[in-house]
């Protein structure tokens, strides 16, 4: 009952709602422009290594950026960044949405927008998770970080997916078009918030030292940087080519209609929606580490399903277990990055963060394409599911890497008085 009362809470505060509610807009349009671009490049070019080469092309700048994107966030305002990288998006959107009305499209363009995309997304994760703390009470971090996935699956999972594969059916400029006013929406929520001051730093400290200090702190951070490393894995490999075979999988090896990538978005959306909603529900736990990695280990053999899976009705197993799981095990790091993490380091931690869990991704997603080609997308999902569920086995059982939890599960007694 508990976080019920936080969530309720957290919505009468006017700075977070606003934040909420402009990112849950912008989610529905993610959602819509995620089928929609997919659809886009298959139509354009039908190959599944061209699709791959267009998901790394917007993930690599994100990944190249992200450090220096952290090291701006933490010099200034978090809100007016945030409010930058929408505006530049909506624009970069706009543009797109001519290009394809006009028949002008070509794949390298799409390629040059991906990049370009991805830039501004580099701003955007750190900005968005720095800001989080500054506007939000310490008690009702849990709930913010269960209430944005829940906005995010519901809007950009389920409904956003299921209208964009609609929309796209019929016209991928009307479906990018709504992408770009979603953008608009989000940054007018944002506009309308408290002006946010610039975090506190060492003002002789360079771009490259501020960098240096948040990769520093990472490194000597044992729960963080193994953890982050383990990630990357499963990111790159599995969780990140998931969105790319699987609608290769259905269109081109089963022949089913393109409204079906749609519905497994949209099911997927539901089952992160249900996630969210039992994780506020949830305390957290005490052996954080532990419990969050055993619902990532479940997550990523839920992978294994695509070894067997025949049809729709079997394969939409997959993101319906992995969905709440990441979710679970997401809500459970980020509220550890927000309490362990020094405030003035968060903009660049969070970068760190962000840099080394998809730094291999790009690579991960061309490889994926390639080796789904050879192998094959069943063996391929089968294969890497087993990969990477290593490091996070060791995790589980790694003493060291636990030790952070070691005072909430053996707390000091309280002298007395």
């Amino acid at each position: 009952m508990k976080k019920k009362l936080a969530l309720v809470l957290l919505l009468k505060n006017r700075e977070p709602a606003l934040l909420v509610s402009g990112q849950t807009v912008s989610n529905f349009g993610d959602g819509v422009a995620l089928v929609a671009l997919t659809l886009l490049v298959y139509d354009t070019t039908g190959s599944l290594t061209k699709l791959a080469w267009f998901a790394a092309a917007r993930m690599t700048p994100l990944v190249i950026f992200l450090l220096i994107g952290g090291a701006i966030v933490d010099r200034f305002s978090r809100r007016v960044l945030l409010i930058i990288s929408d505006v530049a998006r909506a624009v970069l959107t706009g543009v797109l949405v001519i290009m394809i009305a006009t028949g002008l499209l070509r794949f390298w363009e799409l390629m040059v927008f991906g990049a370009l995309f991805g830039c501004f997304d580099a701003l955007f994760f750190p900005a968005i998770s720095a800001l989080t703390p500054e506007i939000v009470p310490e008690d009702l971090l849990p709930a913010m970080n269960s209430l944005r996935p829940l906005s995010n699956n519901l809007m950009g999972g389920m409904i956003g997916p299921a209208v964009g594969g609609l929309l796209a059916a019929y016209s991928t400029s009307i479906a990018m078009g709504v992408d770009c006013a979603t953008f608009v929406v989000s940054a007018s929520a944002l506009w309308l918030m408290k002006p946010t001051p610039k975090p506190g730093r060492k003002e002789e400290n360079s771009m490259i030292d501020d960098i240096k200090e948040g990769v520093h702190y990472v490194r000597r951070t044992r729960w963080l940087w193994t953890t982050l490393v383990a990630v990357a894995l499963s990111n790159a490999f599995l969780f990140s080519p998931m969105f790319v075979l699987i609608p290769f999988f259905l269109l081109h090896n089963l022949h089913y209609a393109k409204v079906y990538v749609g519905f497994l978005e949209a099911a997927s959306g539901v089952a992160g929606v249900i996630g969210a909603l039992v994780m506020s529900n949830l305390p957290s736990p005490k052996r954080r580490v532990r419990v969050m990695w055993i619902y990532w280990s479940i997550g990523t053999l839920s992978a294994l399903i695509m070894g067997v899976a025949t049809n729709f009705w079997e394969i939409i197993f997959f993101p319906i277990i992995a969905s709440p799981m990441m979710i679970f095990g997401n809500v459970i790091w980020e509220s550890m990055m927000q309490s362990e993490v020094p405030r003035e380091l968060l903009g660049r931690a969070g970068s760190v963060d962000w840099f080394v869990s998809l730094g291999v991704a790009p690579l991960g997603l061309v490889l994926a394409g390639e080796i789904a080609n050879v192998v094959g997308i069943r063996m391929y999902f089968v294969l890497l599911s087993v990969i990477c569920v290593v490091p996070g086995l060791y995790i589980l059982k790694s003493k060291r890497i636990n030790e952070i939890d070691e005072k909430r599960v053996h707390p000091t007694p309280t002298a007395a008085p």
